[in-house]
């Protein structure tokens, strides 16, 4: 996995809860690492759910929903970092529609040996899509929360149902899609 990850998640945990408790996560966890993170590295992905792991119980929040904040944050770090990828795209199902194809094939560009998941999306209407997400890193919590940034990266309100497609191993999620249709003000001050 790459280490733009678990720097934005080490980020994040710094700007949350203090400089203090990235150590103290860190020393909990004992990654192989060191934890010592680079962007352009390559670390196995457990160092990162263990440290997820570490700070769920510090701060007694389950492990689903600060995967679901990480993926939040993490994507308003992407979007900061490489704000080219978006160009042109004015909504978040614009943007998801692009992530398997033209973002993800961005990334091997940059970093050759990236893995990234598989995100197959199916639009059904101006309103409703499916999202399929394979990985075998399994974190389909970070996925929801990646969603849930694009969202609110467009300012729209979008509603997650997500299920297991039949993987003991939570490798393989359908998520499907409801965008909350936009309110026109005009339309409502006449």
């Amino acid at each position: 996995m790459k280490g733009l990850l678990f720097t934005s998640f080490l980020h994040l945990v710094e700007t949350e809860y203090g400089l203090e408790m990235v150590d103290e996560v860190i020393a909990d966890a004992a990654p192989k690492s060191g934890g010592i993170y680079t962007t352009v590295g390559n670390y196995d992905h457990n160092e990162l759910i263990a440290m997820i792991a570490v700070l769920s119980k510090k701060i007694n929040l389950s492990v689903a929903h600060l995967n679901k904040t990480f993926g939040v944050y993490l994507f308003a770090e992407l979007i900061a970092a490489y704000p080219q990828w978006i160009t042109d795209l004015n909504s978040s199902f614009s943007l998801l529609c692009k992530v398997d194809g033209y973002i993800h094939g961005e990334v091997k560009k940059l970093y050759p040996d990236a893995s990234p998941p598989s995100v197959k999306c199916t639009q059904y209407s101006e309103t409703r899509m499916e999202m399929i997400y394979q990985s075998p890193r399994c974190m389909g919590d970070v996925a929801e929360g990646l969603i849930l940034g694009c969202a609110a990266y467009y300012q729209e309100k979008i509603t997650v149902c997500r299920e297991s497609m039949g993987d003991s191993h939570g490798s393989s999620e359908r998520f499907l899609l409801t965008l909350a249709p936009s309110i026109n003000r005009a339309a409502v001050e006449a």
